[in-house]
């Protein structure tokens, strides 16, 4: 019996694992509304955890706090969804960056 190879993931950017804070924002201009634990990042999209519920499909503004980098605004889409037992998993497919990240 032999074992099935697993399918290669296919990403555009290899993937930055991080420990630190995303910052959810409300409309252009407006203060966070709310934060959540940034599990990794790459150039087309991060994960993060949070306690707060997102729709799939729904279009997120955020604030990344890239430890020793800076901080990166984005906007992006709810790709993915992954329901733990005390949080849920969210992967967002950026749209649009901040050209460079801010110290």
């Amino acid at each position: 019996m032999t074992m099935a190879k697993h399918a290669r993931e296919a990403r555009r950017a290899p993937r930055s694992r991080h420990d630190s804070t995303v910052e959810i924002l409300g409309d252009r201009g407006s203060a966070p509304v709310g934060a959540a634990r940034l599990v990794d990042v790459s150039a087309s999209g991060a994960r993060f955890a949070a306690t707060e519920t997102f729709v799939l499909g729904a279009p997120l503004r955020a604030r990344l706090r890239l430890l020793k980098s800076g901080v990166l605004d984005v906007r992006g889409t709810v790709v993915r969804i992954e329901e733990k037992t005390n949080y849920t998993l969210y992967a967002v497919k950026f749209d649009s960056a901040a050209d460079r990240l801010r110290p």
